[in-house]
């Protein structure tokens, strides 16, 4: 393998170091090591701490990296994601409203969270480290602080935080019960509970307090963008933030333009995210948007796996993990909350399983209600095989009708994959997002995508065209009425020749 220049080699370990952000999140779940020890693991971290790329590139520290760590990655792929990278800065607006080039950000001195869940406590600790005056809106400032400081002792023992980096964020950090005093703030994001009737009572109330300037942020995953900027009498301030958890360590935000967003939003807006080391990719207005439009094919093909086919939770778990994935989905289900799939099914009129409909009548939300795809630990959150889960699977999938066949490990991933891969060509085509390497660089840094594979759409390609087109029609011959394999257009037009070879 080709060893890898000074900048690539600083930037791959950037990456490399969110995905073990995510391990640690693993292992302090399930108390388990993703390596050999937790020392081990720390070891490895140390060696690949950077804050952003951009820091990265430019400093003279490289600290304990090992070429061999890094040329674990292949040059053509850390090529790729380079070019993604510097692609995500160079936005663009439709039909000429604007663009990275032409469009001037407003001044950001202060900003405002408001919501106190983790999404908002996390977001406020960004904007906090990066200097800005930061105020928290919520429903209790005592309880509030007392969970800041359950959240900065853990932080503290993931060595994320230190002692001088929280007297800063207290520091900056203003908490409050009154939207009043966001009268002169220059950003706010809201991060209330994923349901529009909600929101849009809160911008009524924020469009009627806050300066002409303000850029207002929504941290919506899904909701419409139009709809929330209608109850605006300047629905061109709005604009979608949509950070992933936990927000201290993912590098990711994904940045929504809705119809009315102005080009100086979208600036103000990347600004933003810069200065507080995010990478920022703007997407289109649409259900879900990209990546979580990505993200239900992926877990709605892992469910398909349970009710039809029988597979375990923990069966299904393994062979993505050996895949090269840091967690399995049904391990992120659990750990994001397994309700929170309900709601945005419901708010996005999307039709439930019948295994999820008899999951959330059970209360199986994952790791809050101590069961979901596993059962937990009270005490130490450990995760163990769950008897009950495995017998609904069974139940669930011994009548069921199965027309694709899956005969090995590698039968399942192309089950899972390709339908994903399949939506990712779906939304370029739709105009939603501009480029597939966006797609690539956003799962690679927002989910833990195997990194060697450089992304949903590179693994794709490395797959083969032909290949990921032809299985898909054949799939989609198998089931018309299903979604995910109804396939895009560019897969459509794939040239279908030495098609039996390919397969």
């Amino acid at each position: 393998m080709v060893p890898m220049d000074r900048r690539q080699f600083l930037f791959v370990a950037a990456l490399i170091h969110e995905d073990l952000e995510r391990s640690e999140l693993e292992i302090r779940a399930d108390m388990h090591s993703l390596y050999k020890s937790f020392k081990q693991m720390r070891q490895i971290r140390r060696a690949t701490t950077l804050s952003t790329w951009s820091e990265g590139i430019g400093t003279n520290n490289i600290g304990y990296c090992t070429p061999t760590t890094m040329d674990k990655v292949p040059e053509e792929v850390r090529n790729y994601l380079m070019e993604a990278h510097q692609l995500a800065g160079q936005w663009s607006l439709p039909n000429n409203r604007g663009d990275h080039k032409n469009s001037e950000p407003n001044e950001i001195n202060s900003v405002a969270i408001i919501g106190s869940g983790t999404m908002g406590k996390a977001m406020a600790i960004c904007f906090c480290l990066a200097g800005f005056e930061t105020f928290m809106v919520v429903r209790s400032e005592q309880k509030c602080w007392k969970e800041l400081e359950a959240m900065f002792s853990i932080e503290k023992s993931f060595k994320r935080l230190n002692d001088a980096r929280i007297e800063k964020i207290k520091s900056k950090l203003h908490i409050t019960t009154d939207l009043q005093k966001l009268r002169d703030i220059d950003l706010i994001v809201e991060s209330v509970f994923e349901d529009m009737k909600l929101k849009k009572e809160l911008f009524t109330k924020l469009d009627g307090i806050c300066k002409p300037s303000c850029i207002f942020g929504t941290n919506t995953s899904s909701l419409d963008l139009d709809e929330i900027s209608s109850v605006l009498g300047d629905p061109s301030r709005l604009v979608g933030l949509h950070f992933f958890n936990p927000a201290n360590v993912i590098r990711l935000v994904e940045v929504i333009y809705g119809s009315n967003t102005s080009p100086t939003a979208i600036a103000t807006a990347f600004q933003a995210c810069e200065s507080i080391k995010k990478l920022p990719v703007l997407v289109g207005n649409c259900p879900s948007f990209v990546f979580n439009r990505l993200l239900y094919v992926y877990f709605d093909q892992s469910q398909k796996l349970m009710y039809q086919y029988g597979y375990l939770p923990h069966q299904i778990d393994k062979i993505i993990t050996n895949f090269g994935f840091l967690m399995g989905p049904m391990t992120v289900a659990d750990l994001n909350g397994f309700d929170v799939m309900e709601k945005l099914k419901k708010e996005n009129g999307i039709e439930p399983n019948s295994l999820e409909k008899e999951m959330w009548r059970q209360k199986r939300f994952g790791r809050k209600t101590n069961r979901g795809f596993y059962k937990y630990d009270e005490k130490t959150q450990r995760k163990e095989i769950d008897p009950e889960m495995e017998q609904l699977v069974r139940q669930y999938s011994q009548n069921a009708k199965k027309n694709i066949q899956i005969l090995n490990d590698q039968d399942l991933i192309n089950f899972m994959l390709y339908p994903t891969v399949n939506e990712g060509f779906r939304c370029l085509e739709e105009g939603v997002i501009s480029h597939e390497s966006l797609i690539d660089i956003m799962f690679i840094l927002g989910f833990g995508w195997p990194i060697n594979t450089g992304g949903p759409m590179r693994f794709g390609r490395t797959e083969g065209m032909e290949k990921v087109a032809n299985t898909l029609l054949h799939w989609n011959t198998l089931e018309p009425n299903d979604r995910a394999y109804m396939v895009a257009e560019e897969l459509k037009h794939i040239d279908k020749k030495n098609m039996s070879s390919k397969l």
